[in-house]
């Protein structure tokens, strides 16, 4: 079925229960970022591939909303006759972007599917003050799966269990620490939905959802015990003799009774990771709404073992980056006509020699002028690269232990003769020196990225105003490439001050359409060291020597680039 054939059946289902218009989410209903293609509701309605943006359908549009990852990528992708695509910026959230387009719509009934739309969501759509009133409708069932005729895929693979020499901690311990603070919550039941958090309490990982380690489950924690409801075939003898008798593993398909068996208790439950339909489970017990997860804040801060495992991990995604320059630069002096994805294969490959058991996202590899697409998932199979070329590589992966590794190098496409013109090392090195003041940032103890983020955004702003840095600085990296907390950026939830343990990504960059881009990016722990906080770097792959003009750096950023340089890989 083509875009348009769904796009016209799904109008004439919002016919028939009389909506003027239908929000179509990019996620899945554990509200995962990365989802197989062939499962995203909005791929399959717009074309558009990017891991995030939501649609909105109405009676004669179909608009699509992206942040400034997306932009490029948006145009190049969608049928504009179709489609009309809504470029957000950092002032804006794509969600608050189409509540105002609600808002300015002649349109009063409003669909979507509970399982794909957080809660929080739910309620920043319905408490808005629109200028007309407007009815939000809940449908338990995606109607674009059903009118394309989707089914969800089934993985019998058994999960693996991770180890204390790799998490430091076993499932027992993680959940006494829980418990402790779940007491002090005042909640009796509080309820995970949420699939890395699951996966770090109770140490396990799988191979089921794309550019994840996490596997499909739900957990009640009640009284003492932690009860994960998921597939048993998935539990084999072996995991359960790793668990004591507070843990019970149930069958998924039993997870909402549960909630018939729940009676003078209160519940705790978090607002931005649980899909409406759960919530709808939850709301007629007594509850509380908490802001972050008590999970989500314990496994931000990384112990001992999971900083020794996670350097290791990141060795072998550092040659991996090394061996892929190597070899596409050699086929280059070789003559070999080596396309995008030729050179985005070899890094997949590259990855699994390296004892990769999958990818932490799909492997950015874009040269020349589509540098400038700063999520560039399709690599071209025609686009041969030249010497010359400046190729972005954004790439990461998952080895036994679950926990992701990212890193981006923007590098020169070289022969022995190929020299980078004064342009293409200006821009570089405008990066590299914005880099270098976020990783060596004068640290206090209430540091956030916030602070971070602002002296990275101070230098990038004095550039060229035709390159854009449309992105924050950082994100948290752990069990998910895209972890929270941590945040860099200009967001309010970038305030909160980091904490030592953390892992987190440093990664500006700059961006013109037709032009390319740059982007240099680390990922790095917040440390303490003789009583001082430090950021120490997983990531120790160089940076291009190539593209640097020295004379645009100044003696401090030299001493620092230097330093560096001497301890990459």
């Amino acid at each position: 079925m083509t875009n348009n054939e769904l796009i016209s059946e799904l109008r004439a289902f919002m016919k028939r229960e009389g909506l003027d218009c239908f929000i179509v989410c990019s996620t899945d209903e554990y509200l995962n970022e990365y989802i197989d293609l062939k499962q995203n509701p909005r791929y399959l309605l717009t074309g558009f591939s990017g891991s995030t943006g939501d649609a909105l359908v109405t009676e004669d549009n179909v608009f699509l909303f992206v942040d400034g990852r997306y932009h490029i990528q948006a145009d190049q992708e969608v049928n504009k006759d179709i489609v009309s695509v809504v470029k957000v910026g950092l002032s804006e959230s794509p969600r608050q972007a189409m509540i105002n387009t609600i808002d300015e719509l002649p349109v009063r009934t409003v669909g979507f599917v509970s399982t794909k739309m957080s809660y929080f969501s739910y309620k920043v759509f319905t408490d808005f003050d629109y200028k007309k009133d407007k009815i939000f409708r809940e449908f338990n069932i995606d109607p674009v799966f059903k009118i394309a005729g989707v089914v969800e895929p089934d993985s019998n693979e058994p999960l693996r269990y991770i180890g204390t020499e790799i998490s430091g901690l076993a499932p027992s311990e993680k959940l006494d620490i829980l418990l402790k603070k779940i007491k002090k919550l005042k909640i009796d039941i509080f309820l995970v939905t949420r699939l890395e958090e699951i996966a770090y309490l109770t140490n396990l990982r799988g191979k089921e959802i794309n550019f994840s380690s996490s596997f499909k489950a739900k957990v009640i924690i009640k009284g003492e015990k932690c009860l994960v409801y998921t597939d048993l075939k998935k539990i084999t003898p072996d995991i359960k003799e790793k668990f004591n008798s507070r843990f019970e593993f149930l069958s998924l398909d039993k997870f909402d009774k549960e909630f018939e068996n729940i009676d003078n208790c209160t519940l705790g439950l978090i607002p931005a990771s649980m899909n409406l339909y759960n919530y709808r489970l939850a709301e007629k017990s007594k509850f509380v709404l908490l802001d972050t997860s008590p999970i989500a804040d314990m496994k931000a801060v990384k112990n001992r073992a999971e900083l020794e495992y996670m350097e290791e991990c990141f060795r072998r995604s550092d040659i991996v980056i090394s061996r892929a320059i190597s070899w596409l630069n050699q086929g280059i002096e070789k003559g070999l006509k080596i396309t995008e994805k030729d050179f985005s294969d070899r890094v997949r490959e590259l990855f699994f020699e390296e004892g990769a058991c999958g990818l932490s996202f799909e492997v950015l590899a874009a040269s020349g002028k589509n540098s400038a697409i700063i999520h560039y998932t399709n690599p071209d199979p025609e686009k041969i690269i030249q010497a010359g070329d400046l190729v972005l590589l954004d790439c990461g992966a998952y080895y036994d232990g679950g926990y992701a590794t990212d890193t981006t190098r923007t590098f020169l496409a070289k022969n022995k003769d190929t020299k980078a013109d004064s342009q293409t090392k200006k821009v570089y090195t405008t990066i590299l020196k914005a880099f270098l003041h976020g990783l060596n940032y004068p640290l206090k103890e209430d540091v956030s990225g916030y602070d971070i983020d602002k002296i990275v955004r101070d230098i990038l702003s004095d550039f060229d105003e035709s390159f854009s840095f449309p992105h924050g600085t950082g994100h948290g990296v752990g069990l998910s490439v895209h972890e929270s907390p941590p945040s860099l950026s200009p967001a309010e939830i970038a305030k909160k001050p980091l904490k030592t343990g953390m892992c987190f990504s440093i990664e500006p960059g700059l961006y013109k359409n037709r032009w390319g881009g740059v982007r240099l990016e680390n990922t790095v722990t917040l440390a303490e060291e003789d009583g001082k906080l430090v950021i120490n770097c997983l990531t120790k792959s160089k940076f291009d020597e190539n593209l640097i003009d020295y004379d645009i750096l100044d003696n401090q950023e030299k001493t620092w680039l230097k330093e560096y340089q001497r301890m990459a890989l």
